[in-house]
């Protein structure tokens, strides 16, 4: 079992179902030590809340409160959707492709406004779902990608426990991560309390690939830490 979890949703996202208290309730019930929230950005029509970001400090006993945000690509220039006031308060950016103009374009395409985006805006922290039907990316691509760039490359439980990135697709997103040697972050995409703390499907895959542990960031709570440290301090130097 993975102690942090780097992406889930509360009711600030409109496909959240829960309040951030009761996802990290969850979350410490289950045994994670650090639960980050990042609800979407504007792009989806998120409710921006202050608030969140400034004021609200690990609320729940016992847990770790990560604060981010799940960005979109907007436009064909890179665009992105995050929201530079609050960047001192962002633990994660997350960044991956949600009702885009273009959908069902071929992967090629996809990766290459992915890598404008992150070349764009070196706030991004994890490219996210690369496998999700709609806008698949062109996994070697965006391996290389992440990997000149310091970035990771999420497995997501969510769509491969609901079927919604085949297992063999992840298969082939996990061995191509395993041959380029970049970062990789196990999450849960959790939009409801069921889902919390529930990397089961990736694990079974990671353990039936062989996959080399010390490529996931969040692998341990400490390994976890010190990489969003690492990551906090580039984008200081950035924004």
């Amino acid at each position: 079992m993975f102690e942090t979890d780097f992406h889930a949703h509360s009711l600030f996202s409109s496909c959240g179902l829960h309040s951030i208290i009761e996802m990290l309730t969850k979350a410490r019930d289950s045994g994670i030590k650090a639960q980050a929230i990042t609800d979407h950005g504007p792009y989806l029509g998120r409710k921006t809340s202050s608030t969140f970001f400034e004021r609200l400090d690990n609320p729940v006993d016992g847990i770790i409160l990560l604060k981010g945000i799940e960005c979109n690509v907007v436009d064909e220039d890179g665009t992105i959707d995050v929201i530079e006031k609050f960047m001192k308060w962002y633990d994660l950016v997350l960044l991956g492709f949600h009702n885009f103009k273009a959908k069902g374009a071929e992967p090629e395409y996809y990766s290459r406004l992915m890598a404008k985006a992150i070349t764009k805006n070196p706030c991004v922290d994890i490219i996210v779902h690369p496998n999700v039907p709609g806008y698949r990316l062109d996994f070697g691509m965006i391996a290389d990608i992440a990997a000149e760039s310091g970035t990771a490359i999420e497995f997501n439980n969510a769509k491969t426990r609901l079927g919604r990135s085949s297992a063999e697709e992840t298969i082939e997103l996990i061995e191509t991560c395993k041959a380029s040697g970049c970062y990789v972050a196990v999450n849960t995409d959790a939009h409801a309390l069921n889902e919390v703390a529930d990397h089961g499907a990736i694990e079974e895959l990671l353990k039936d690939t062989g996959f080399p542990m010390d490529m996931v960031v969040n692998r341990t709570y400490e390994s976890a830490m010190n990489w969003i440290e690492s990551r906090k301090a580039r984008r200081a130097e950035h924004y």
